[in-house]
């Protein structure tokens, strides 16, 4: 007859449970503090590298504007030589409107001057300082500006469109005329 074997079970007692909880704790803790430093040193990287990226982009952005910024002080220098022109030819027919016209010109010279000899920073001061200064005309200038900037873009839009209809020897290609509401090749007249 077979007999049974009996097996015993060592049942831990509260010291040795106290501290395998204890070294497991401690691990886990240890494990915690290694993730938490990664993920920080991870984190510190990635700011500095968005940092270094943000930095690269606002130098472009800067390059982009000082370039446009001198392109600007051009335009607003041939408008200034236009209004000049202007004021020179009205002073013999309205003394009082080339007045005004060279008062225009006069700042529209010194507009120029300003945006070549500043940066783009100083720039912005300079009208965020004159929208503190004059908020009335500041809108205002911004009005004109806007209406001013649309006007431009809407002839360069239309000059755009009729060059594209002409063909090298000035006629029209085929197409939908919007004035005349027809179609055809504008080359013999209809």
């Amino acid at each position: 007859m077979p007999t049974a074997t009996k097996t015993t079970t060592k049942i831990p007692d509260a010291n040795s449970l106290k501290r395998d909880v204890d070294a497991v704790v401690s691990e886990v803790q240890d494990l915690g503090a290694k993730v938490s430093t990664e993920a920080q040193e991870q984190v510190s990287q990635l700011a500095d590298q968005a940092q270094a990226k943000i930095a690269e982009t606002a130098e472009k952005v800067k390059g982009v504007a000082g370039e446009q910024k001198d392109l600007l002080a051009d335009r607003i220098t041939g408008v200034a030589e236009a209004a000049d022109r202007v004021a020179t030819d009205l002073e013999s027919n309205n003394q009082q409107a080339a007045q005004y016209v060279r008062m225009v010109a006069d700042n529209a010279g010194k507009l120029s001057d300003t945006i070549r000899n500043n940066d783009v920073d100083q720039i912005v001061n300079l009208t965020q300082d004159f929208g503190r200064q004059q908020p009335v005309a500041f809108l205002g200038a911004a009005a004109l500006l806007g209406f001013v900037a649309s006007r431009f873009i809407a002839a360069t839009a239309q000059r755009s469109v009729s060059a594209n209809r002409s063909t090298p020897n000035g006629a029209t290609r085929t197409g939908y005329s919007p004035l005349s509401g027809t179609t055809g090749t504008g080359m013999d007249g209809a």
